[in-house]
């Protein structure tokens, strides 16, 4: 089994390209952000990935990993930093199943790292905003 620091170098593309991680495989180790949208000319989707690019070391250093959901593959052209795509349209499909997102909809679900929803957006989310949620501590 990889060491998490050695997850976070090849999703952050510092390493050769490997084979995609589910999302299973970080459970207890990362938190998920996923970012669904219905394509990547969404102006949402386009948005919230420059928010992400510009404050991805935040997001790195809380052991964050983003997630395009998009119909379009172009989405892992987008994302050249800490990024899981998901390999198939079948998991795509179940992830909108499992969220509860229609194709066109836009939203960025943040999962916890025992793999529960913690927080979901239909609009793009604030870095600051999202990291101060991070850092909060859980509710009981």
């Amino acid at each position: 089994m990889l060491k998490l620091p050695l997850v976070l170098l090849v999703l952050l593309g510092t390493c050769a390209a490997q084979a995609p991680h589910s999302l299973a495989q970080l459970q207890g180790s990362a938190r998920v952000m996923m970012v669904f949208a219905p394509d990547t000319n969404s102006a949402d989707f386009k948005r919230q990935l420059d928010l992400i690019q510009r404050h991805s070391f935040e997001l790195s250093i809380r052991n964050t990993v983003v997630v395009p959901v998009s119909a379009a593959r172009a989405a892992d052209d987008h994302f050249a930093f800490e990024n899981l795509p998901l390999a198939t349209a079948g998991e795509m499909a179940d992830m909108r199943s499992r969220f509860h997102v229609l194709p066109g909809d836009f939203l960025v679900v943040l999962l916890n790292q025992d793999g529960t929803e913690q927080s979901r957006s239909a609009s793009p989310i604030d870095i600051h905003e999202l990291t101060a949620r991070l850092d909060a501590p859980p509710l009981h």
